[in-house]
């Protein structure tokens, strides 16, 4: 059980010999009033520090962010190798703070660069690493004293970070190139070995079960590095070995920034938009403005849990371009403007469910902004923090608050609260979904419901079967392949598949089932060959949707792949995939008889295009001419009542009697569909047979064919034919 990881505890080897009182070759300005200087001043050179002056503000730096986010459980403890090691402090939480540390330092004071090279050396301040890491600390002892038995569970594991220089080696050893490098990781893994035999016949001591040694050589600004850069290399069971190359200076500090970030898990976030007045020096303050301000940004440091909402909703695009010598890209956060001093008075409608709180530490801390943004959040003050968006409404996703004198990265929930109304079905990833398969998914749930499994049952090797990993492994099979909206599937839409469907899943299946899903794939393919239509979705389509083969070779392509998932269960699942293979793969008959029915499909559909453009010809004709035939009746009516309406027009004759309704000959009905045109005619003819006295011989005819000359028939005794010519009897 991994109680305690690497991370417990962190012991610093700093060298401290003669070749650390180098200088690091890169300069700072000391004398910065450069402005308005008096005539006659010479001023002041540059200066630059010495290897172990960055060393030093380099690993304090790595402290300092260490405490401020983790005050408890991870331990530091500082050695310093020159003709001995000096153990600064201990694994007590007493000792465990930046003064300390920097007052145990000053005691030591910087290396001398007169010393003799030859009696310094590294390798002490290794042992005495390995053998302070066998120590038990106070939360190791506290774990022990409540597991009792079960001691032996809890780990004792460490880091030990190396600050050094190669020339000390070099000089030390005669060696060349990397070698000195394997010299101390054989030195440490030797150590290691000897004090773990000492430590598992003592009380006090605990073995180390894993190291991490982190050797970073540190070489001035301008010179050629003498050590290579290495990757983490397991050495052995017990031992993982890094190798840093990093010029001195602010590179130096970079690197351990980096390496904090990595060894502790943490993440950056940038606060930007923080207004503030701008900074002026001492000959500008005549020019300060009172209302002036700038925004400026502030990273801070946390651990990376802080981060987990955007990397599960993975906004990526939140990521911005971070400060040199920050590990990963930071997260970019805006300033809201507080409103009111402290959050607890705050109107209800701001306050915010929380979700996590981290400590933070900023990563420059000794800035302006840095400064006045801690000092802000120490006085009371709450600041929430917004994610940056191009459109839309603001997101409010952390906020800033002091507890106790300790400032906290407050993770605030932006997704929907557990005291509103639970979610609509449609409410998904893809939008408002309407068709999902919720009937389905009721009856997958019914036969995938867990249920107490008191008899036990063994697997084919003999091994006892866990009821919790066997109903995983069923839910697993269930779901290989099972659509979740009704559009996206053709099988489970059709009755005809179900047998094949609620088999296929098994772990194993019989002959029958077999059988069964023969069966299914035949009526399959005699519903093809009787080209039955299937269940298929035209939602988003135009038109009447794929045609009848399209549509089954969408079902034949996902019949296949529902069998493909499962076909790793038994032998009988590749008998069934087989069979369907078999059927998919038509002689060559029916392949002509397909295209000729694709061709008759195609001549049909041209057929009817033509019907239906003729029909629209035709139309178009008659409206035409039966618009002509209205205008001019039209005209004649007005040309009529004009006349009618003259002074000098005579008096209408005397209009003859109307014959009775019954007299006039009803109009045929025709059969099927009549035109405008016909309807028309019919009706003029109506209007005019009543305004006169039918031609008598045109009553009494027979299909419109009426006999002349009849009485010629009684006088001279001769028959009339139909068509009016006479013939002598």
């Amino acid at each position: 059980m991994k109680i305690f990881s690497e991370s417990h505890k962190t012991v610093f080897v700093v060298d401290h010999c003669p070749y650390m009182a180098e200088s690091c070759r890169q300069h700072v300005e000391f004398d910065m009033l450069v402005k308005n200087r008096t005539q006659g001043i010479i001023p002041l050179a540059p200066i630059s520090k010495s290897l172990w002056t960055c060393s030093v503000e380099s690993s304090m730096e790595y402290c300092r962010i260490m405490y401020d986010i983790f005050p408890f459980k991870k331990l530091v403890n500082f050695i310093v190798s020159d003709s001995g090691a000096h153990v600064l402090n201990s694994w007590t939480q007493e000792d465990q703070n930046l003064q300390e540390l920097m007052a145990a330092l000053a005691a030591v004071g910087p290396p001398n660069p007169r010393a003799d090279p030859e009696c310094c050396s590294i390798l002490h301040g290794l042992v005495a690493a390995v053998e302070t890491l066998c120590k038990i600390t106070e939360y190791q002892h506290e774990a022990r004293t409540l597991l009792m038995e079960n001691a032996e569970r809890v780990g004792n594991r460490g880091r030990i970070i190396c600050i050094t220089n190669a020339k000390s080696l070099l000089y030390l050893f005669y060696a060349t190139s990397d070698s000195h490098v394997r010299m101390l990781e054989d030195c440490v893994q030797e150590t290691i070995h000897e004090h773990n035999k000492l430590a598992a016949n003592s009380d006090h001591l605990m073995q180390i079960q894993k190291c991490e040694l982190v050797l970073i050589h540190t070489y001035p600004v301008g010179e050629d590095s003498l050590v290579s850069d290495r990757s983490k290399k397991e050495l052995s069971p017990v031992l993982t070995s890094e190798v840093h190359s990093v010029r001195a200076g602010r590179h130096l500090a970079t690197k351990l920034n980096i390496l904090v970030q990595q060894h502790f898990d943490l993440a950056s976030t940038t606060i930007t938009n923080i207004p503030m007045k701008p900074t002026f020096s001492v000959f500008d303050q005549e020019e300060q403005h009172a209302n002036t301000s700038a925004n400026y940004d502030v990273e801070l440091l946390h651990h990376k849990d802080a981060h987990v909402d955007f990397l599960k909703s993975g906004d990526t695009h939140l990521g911005g371009s971070s400060r040199e010598g920050s590990f990963k890209e930071t997260i970019t956060l805006k300033w809201c403007t507080p409103r009111t001093n402290n959050i607890v008075f705050s109107s209800i409608s701001e306050l915010h469910y929380c979700t996590g709180a981290y400590r933070i530490s900023p990563v420059d801390v000794n800035s302006r902004p840095s400064s006045c943004l801690t000092n802000f959040l120490l006085n009371g003050r709450s600041v929430l923090l917004e994610q940056p968006r191009k459109s839309g409404s603001k997101v409010i996703s952390h906020m800033l608050s002091s507890h106790g004198g300790e400032i906290f990265l407050h993770v605030l929930s932006s997704s929907r609260s557990i005291l509103e109304d639970p979610p609509s079905i449609s409410e998904g990833c893809g939008g408002r979904v309407t068709d999902y398969r919720i009937t389905d998914f009721g009856e997958f749930m019914r036969e995938n419901r867990l249920t107490p499994f008191l008899d036990p049952r063994y697997k084919i090797d003999g091994s006892l079967e866990i009821p919790l990993e066997r109903a995983k492994d069923q839910l697993e099979k269930h779901t290989r392949y099972w659509p979740m909206i009704i559009s996206q599937t053709t099988i489970f839409n059709m009755q005809a598949v179900v047998p094949l469907a609620s088999v296929i899943v098994k772990e194993s299946l019989t002959e029958e089932d077999v059988l069964n899903c023969q069966k299914t794939i035949y009526n399959l393919v005699d519903m093809e060959r009787k080209n039955d239509p299937l269940p298929i979705s035209t939602v988003g389509t135009r038109g009447k949707g794929p045609k009848r083969d399209e549509q089954y070779r969408i079902m034949w392509n996902e019949l296949e792949t529902l069998v493909r998932a499962h076909i790793n269960n038994s032998e009988k699942h590749q008998r069934v995939l087989e069979c369907l293979m078999a059927c998919r793969s038509k002689p060559p008959e029916e392949e002509e008889r397909k295209k000729r029915g694709r061709k008759r499909e195609d001549k049909e559909d041209k057929s009817e295009k033509a019907v239906k453009d003729y029909e629209q010809e035709k139309s178009w004709q008659d409206s035409e001419r039966l618009k002509g035939i209205l205008e001019r009746g039209k005209e004649e009516l007005a040309e009529a009542e004009i006349i009618k309406d003259s002074p000098d027009s005579p008096e209408p004759p005397n209009k003859k009697p109307l014959i009775e309704m019954d007299e006039t000959p009803p109009v045929e009905k025709s059969k099927g569909p009549v035109s405008l045109l016909t309807l028309w005619s019919n009706r003029i003819n109506t209007a005019n047979s009543r305004k006169h006295q039918e031609f008598a011989g045109r009553l009494n005819s027979v299909n419109n064919r009426a006999e002349l000359y009849q009485h010629l028939k009684e006088e001279n005794g001769m028959e009339t034919t139909e068509n009016g010519k006479a013939s002598r009897q």
